[in-house]
């Protein structure tokens, strides 16, 4: 079973981490420094699928904290419907989940693990982030099912800001789109069907 483990190189001491949040792993992430070293962070995958926790471990203390939990009496999928993007080094996450019955970004305040907004709501469904652009606070991302009359199989891009306003669509030719953007997200070349 793997446990993180913490080591004070200066001090040469280990410091114990609890491992009540995180007792039965199917599977940990690797394990990521913050930049400012104050903490680390690894996701945490319960054995039977039904508690996904994003963790957090104070450097100081070794105090383990989930800044994110889903939990679900059936199944979380993990494996396609995952997206976390660390905003401001761990102030901000967003988060894709199934929590409303569809696929949806959220935005979580880092420090306190508290949802700030929804950032996508609606009968429809998230399958993709493209970018996060934390400057601007926009995200760029795909979606299935927004277009009424649509196939709601369709995907089309979209852009919105971290608060939930100014959802822009950015393939609205009706068809299925596959994009391919520039880094600074300029351009794009758009191939679709």
């Amino acid at each position: 079973i793997p446990r993180p483990v913490l080591i004070h190189v200066g001090a040469k001491k280990q410091i114990a981490i609890d491992d009540a949040l995180f007792p039965n792993p199917y599977s940990m992430s690797r394990l990521t420094w913050r930049k400012d070293s104050r903490a680390f962070t690894f996701e945490y995958n319960q054995r039977g699928h039904q508690v996904y926790r994003v963790m957090e471990v104070a450097a100081s203390t070794g105090a383990p904290r989930a800044v994110i939990e889903e939990t679900s009496p059936t199944f979380y999928c993990y494996y396609s419907k995952r997206y976390r993007q660390d905003v401001n080094d761990g102030k901000e996450v967003v988060w894709m989940s199934e929590r409303s019955g569809w696929n949806h970004l959220y935005l979580y305040d880092g420090v306190t693990g508290k949802m700030k907004n929804a950032i996508t709501k609606g009968d429809w469904v998230v399958r993709s982030v493209a970018k996060v652009d934390e400057a601007k606070r926009q995200i760029w991302f795909a979606a299935s099912g927004v277009n009424e009359g649509e196939d709601p199989y369709l995907l089309h891009w979209y852009r919105v800001n971290f608060d939930g306003t100014a959802m822009t669509p950015i393939t609205p030719a009706p068809g299925n789109h596959a994009v391919a953007f520039t880094d600074d997200l300029s351009h794009f070349i758009d191939t679709y069907s």
